[in-house]
């Protein structure tokens, strides 16, 4: 295998150390992102919930009122 010359080992760590750092960024930021992907999807299942319940009330006093 190649040596690199000293400057360019040295270069080429600190772009791996650079690559590594953005990836580690990117993945928290991604973890981040796919927690408030979660929340949101679970407060919208809570709301539609809500509305389901209301509808259900609603039809069941119409018919109530009907007859």
């Amino acid at each position: 295998m190649k040596q690199l010359p000293p400057k360019a080992a040295d270069r080429q760590l600190t772009e791996s150390n650079s690559t590594l750092s953005q990836l580690k960024a990117l993945r928290l930021a991604q973890k981040e992102s796919n927690q408030r992907v979660e929340e949101l999807k679970m407060r919208l299942f809570h709301i539609t919930e809500q509305h389901m319940d209301q509808a259900v009330r609603l039809i069941k006093r119409w018919l109530a009122d009907k007859e």
